[in-house]
């Protein structure tokens, strides 16, 4: 009986790199910024660090329902992720580098349209500085 679902190997889960649990917490943390959950994911993070090994332990009790839903391996990973402590330390880490990434591109953008923005006193002083100079 396969417990990892249709089609996913057990033994293809074992064991995870640090670098492809890293990898896992940037993806995770750029669907949470994309989402703008960045705070609510948090403080939800912060407060269940204490209890992570349980709640890891939680979701392998509900797979079965969970594979409804979800069908990858990246799951798997994340179960395993969150047992330790530091890989959720990591994970918030993450969250908040893509929130300050993002953040700045935002106002970065801002900042262009803003500039490129043709207002209406704009024009005005323009126009006053063209005429009271000739």
């Amino acid at each position: 009986m396969n417990l990892f679902g249709p089609g996913l190997d057990p033994e293809d889960y074992k064991s995870d790199t640090p670098e492809e649990c890293d990898d896992l917490a940037r993806r995770i943390a750029h669907k949470i910024v994309e989402r703008d959950l960045t705070v609510p994911a948090i403080i939800f993070l912060e407060s269940i660090k204490p209890v992570s090994f349980l709640g890891s332990q939680m979701l392998v009790f509900a797979n079965p329902v969970i594979s409804l839903l979800v069908q990858s391996g990246d799951y798997y990973r994340f179960v395993r992720m969150i047992e330790d402590r530091e890989n959720v330390e990591k994970l918030t880490v993450a969250i908040e580098e893509e929130n300050a990434l993002v953040s700045e591109q935002r106002r970065k953008a801002k900042l262009e349209k803003r500039k490129n923005r043709k207002g209406f006193f704009r024009g005005l002083f323009r126009r006053n500085k063209n005429h009271s100079g000739a």
